[in-house]
């Protein structure tokens, strides 16, 4: 970590509430949405043909992932919301994970790990309204499904990217899609390259069909292709060439302190 990452870390956690507690966090985020999902669960009887609603929903939320994303996290809307959903993850949560250094020390650095509570709240109230209007077209069974899954979506979102942000470990390398997505968000965090490649945090669907994925494989390869950088697109491996660094690769560091919450001064 250089100082200029060291020195935005310790502003940014001087910043948190005393009454963050990270582990809080996550229990409210995935307690409550795997209460809702079982929830929507047991009311669905003799679904039959329903189940599509499955890898429909998977699918459009995988590309819907993608858009807001590359549109809105990395692009300043107009309106303050956009501002500031762009602000918090530009120019904080790039700022305080780069391809040097991906690692959390501490629980409080959650904060930038997973999304805002009210976050979840929103989505939640957005998959209410897409199994409403699926409930309404073609039944309760689908509406319920449809919802179950977008919750599901957004719990594997936030686990995937926790996952993009802890130590390096046999079950991170070896985790099929696991290591991919690692691989996949670090090479996202490298600056001149975030704005462009590496979208999804999920699984590269349509990283892959819409041309944004730095690898230049088939789906399945670029699904399960690990650690590996033997198939970067010629446009990837130049650039890397042109900013004089290797294509980054999740490894093993030596152990990661957090730092101090007094807020450094610039040399």
């Amino acid at each position: 970590m250089d100082d200029k990452q060291r020195i935005f870390r310790s502003q940014y956690q001087a910043g948190i509430s005393p009454y963050y507690h990270g582990v809080l966090h996550g229990l409210f985020v995935f307690g409550l949405g795997i209460s809702l999902i079982i929830l929507a669960l047991t009311q669905v009887q003799g679904a039959g043909w329903a189940w599509l609603g499955v890898p429909a929903t998977l699918l459009y939320a995988n590309v819907n992932e993608w858009y807001v994303h590359k549109n809105r996290l990395h692009k300043r809307g107009k309106n303050r919301l956009s501002q500031l959903i762009w602000h918090r993850h530009t120019k904080e949560h790039h700022h305080y994970f780069t391809h040097e250094e991906m690692r959390v020390a501490s629980t409080r650095e959650y904060r930038i790990v997973f999304f805002p509570a009210y976050a979840f709240v929103m989505i939640a109230i957005q998959s209410v309204l897409l199994g409403l209007l699926c409930a309404l077209l073609a039944g309760r069974n689908l509406g319920h499904i449809v919802f179950a899954t977008a919750i599901a979506f957004y719990l594997w979102y936030e686990a995937m990217h926790f996952l993009c942000h802890v130590d390096e470990s046999a079950l991170v390398r070896h985790l099929p899609l696991v290591n991919t997505m690692r691989r996949n968000h670090m090479v996202h965090h490298t600056q001149a390259l975030m704005t462009e490649y590496n979208m999804n945090l999920t699984f590269p669907f349509a990283d892959w069909l819409l041309g944004t994925s730095d690898l230049q494989r088939s789906l399945v390869g670029t699904l399960f292709n690990g650690y590996s950088s033997q198939h970067l697109k010629p446009e990837v491996a130049r650039r890397y060439q042109e900013l004089g660094m290797d294509a980054p690769v999740p490894h093993v560091q030596a152990p990661l302190e957090p730092v101090s919450v007094t807020v450094l001064q610039q040399p």
